[in-house]
């Protein structure tokens, strides 16, 4: 899920233990913790379904008859 055209940065304050949770999942599965949050970020969108059902089937989530 990258984009050659990311241009604005958003700052968070995380505590410590979300820290290195975040730094051993992405460790693990050879990401950045960057791109986790980004992906993660975009999952949550589309189950609110603020994200195309194309968009939704490429982050894995479930996408309704409707739709």
């Amino acid at each position: 899920m990258h984009s050659d055209n990311l241009e604005r940065t958003i700052g968070i304050r995380v505590t410590e233990q979300l820290y290195q949770l975040l730094n051993k999942v992405c460790n693990n599965r050879g990401e950045d913790v960057a791109g986790f949050i980004r992906r993660t970020v975009l999952k949550e969108l589309a189950e609110l379904s603020y994200l195309s059902a194309e968009q939704k089937k490429a982050l894995g989530v479930a996408v309704t008859k409707h739709e």
